[in-house]
C-alpha cells in the first residue's frame, strides 16, 4: 500500500458504494451472512475465539478428551495448537500438566 492510499476507507469509498448499490437485496444478505460466518467468532481486539459454532465446540471438546487420554501435545498439528491457546490461553497445556517444551517435543512423562 502506498502513502496515498493508506487513509482509504474500505467501506466508504465510492467504488465500494457503486458495488453495493448495484447489488440485490438478496446479494447483500448472502455476503453479510458469509462475513458473519467468517470473522463473528473472533474477538479482533484480544485474538480471542467469541462463541463457538457447535462444530468448533466438538472440536475443542474431542482435542480435551484427547489431551487427557495421554495424547501428547507434540503430536497436534500447529492449528489444534492455536485452537487451544485460543480457547485456554497461551499456557494451555499447563492445564494437563505439560511445560511448553512438551509442544514440541516429549519433554515431560506423565504417570
Amino acid at each position: 500500500m502506498n502513502e496515498n492510499n493508506s487513509n482509504v476507507d474500505l467501506f466508504n469509498n465510492p467504488m465500494t458504494q457503486a458495488a453495493l448499490a448495484a447489488m440485490s437485496d438478496e446479494d447483500k444478505i448472502r455476503y453479510r451472512d458469509i462475513g458473519e460466518k467468517l470473522y463473528g467468532h473472533i474477538n479482533f481486539e484480544n485474538g480471542k475465539l467469541l462463541n463457538l459454532p457447535p462444530s468448533g465446540e466438538q472440536a475443542i471438546r474431542y482435542l480435551e478428551e484427547q489431551l487427557k487420554s495421554g495424547l501428547h501435545p507434540s503430536t497436534l498439528n500447529q492449528n489444534e495448537k492455536i485452537f487451544l491457546a485460543d480457547t485456554w490461553g497461551q499456557e494451555w497445556y499447563k492445564k494437563w500438566g505439560y511445560v511448553k517444551q512438551d509442544l514440541d517435543e516429549i519433554h515431560t512423562v506423565k504417570f
